[in-house]
């Protein structure tokens, strides 16, 4: 199996990918550069400007957020687990620090590249939408049952028949 097909075959299982057809998801892998890692290297780190989307293709990595009082574990992942795919559509910093846990393969989509596909083919933003949109809709989901909304005119700190 060739590497770019490996790549496409990666990105498929991405769900920000997942809509896009196999022609987009191709002409996407053919501007995928891979690189290796050794155990303990830095992937990424959070706060670092983020320039790249990547697919883990062999290997594992942890994700880290970093603390005040050290290092918080979020999870690990390894072959076909995916990180820093927001970036290739906002500006903000990375959220959190990925390292490799033994020798790791990814695959890396600039930020550049892919936003020069989309200019080349505006279908690609039309096939992420829905994605983003079940994104915000689980987000949203998972933040009501963490800290339900307070109704008009009352705050977390009013008890309940008196004003704010």
């Amino acid at each position: 199996m060739s590497r770019r097909l490996a790549i496409d075959e990666a990105f498929v299982a991405v769900p920000l990918l997942s809509r896009l057809d196999s022609v987009q998801r191709a002409r996407l892998a053919k501007l995928a550069t891979v690189r290796t890692y050794k155990p303990g290297s830095v992937i990424v780190r959070q706060g670092d400007t983020s320039m790249s989307f990547y697919v883990v293709l062999s290997g594992s990595v942890t994700i880290q957020q970093e603390l005040a009082e050290g290092r918080l574990p979020l999870r690990d992942m390894g072959a076909g687990g995916f990180f820093g795919e927001m970036g290739l559509v906002d500006d903000a910093p990375r959220s959190a620090t990925v390292i490799a846990l033994e020798t790791t393969e990814c695959a890396l989509l600039t930020k550049w590249d892919f936003r020069n596909e989309l200019c080349e083919d505006p279908d690609i933003a039309l096939a992420l939408l829905p994605i983003l949109c079940e994104r915000i809709r689980q987000l949203e989901a998972q933040r009501a049952i963490d800290r339900p909304l307070m109704p008009a005119g009352l705050s977390p700190a009013a008890p309940r028949g008196s004003a704010a």
